[in-house]
């Protein structure tokens, strides 16, 4: 079970504002902490250039907006924060996948 644990020199080079998140040997991202959040929430909104990545036309949903959605979860059913398993998305494709709304405090 070695994959899902913390690599110190992957974990070392991402640069992470918490000294509790981190990059696992399988190369998952943990994150914790608002900052780290944030800094790859502003990844996933520029990777996607602000376009909405979970309905079927995609259209521009501006950073107060928008959602950063969680494609999949990896070990044990905890979600990977990396820019693998994150998409951006629009409130109505949030929550259209979810069938309901998610908030920060949520997670």
């Amino acid at each position: 079970m070695l994959e899902n644990r913390r690599d110190p020199e992957r974990t070392a080079l991402a640069d992470f504002h918490s000294p509790k998140s981190f990059v696992s040997f399988k190369g998952h991202v943990y994150l914790y902490g608002l900052q780290d959040h944030m800094n790859m929430r502003e990844k996933i909104y520029n990777r996607a250039k602000g376009m909405c990545q979970l309905c079927p036309k995609p259209h521009f949903v501006d950073w107060d907006s928008g959602h950063w959605h969680h494609a999949q979860k990896t070990f044990g059913g905890k979600r990977c924060d990396g820019l693998c398993c994150g998409v951006w998305a629009c409130a109505g494709g949030h929550i259209k996948e979810h069938g309901r709304t998610i908030h920060w405090s949520d997670r």
